[in-house]
């Protein structure tokens, strides 16, 4: 009887099947070698990305209590009387 220490592993085919299409996925050496480069340059480009989003997302003014309120009213009243102006220009055309 071998230990598992002393067996050498073979590299097995794994057969896999997804609805009516069947495969097999065979054994690459130099996968994890090209994985391992591949993830280095995954880490600069989440680097990138995350600096892109930050400047993206950046935080809004922070206005004061005092006009949260009032604006929050005027905005709705001041896009709809925007669009009526619209219409109307459009009309006149």
């Amino acid at each position: 009887m071998e230990s598992g220490n002393d067996k050498k592993k073979d590299h097995r085919e794994i057969s896999y099947q997804v609805g009516w299409k069947k495969g097999k996925i065979q054994w690459n050496e130099g996968a994890s070698d090209a994985l391992r480069a591949q993830r280095g340059q995954d880490d600069e480009d989440e680097v990138i990305e995350r600096k892109r989003l930050q400047l993206l997302w950046f935080p809004a003014l922070k206005l004061p209590k005092v006009l949260l309120f009032p604006l929050l009213y005027a905005l709705p009243v001041i896009s709809f009387g925007l669009t009526l102006l619209l219409v109307y220009g459009l009309r006149q055309r």
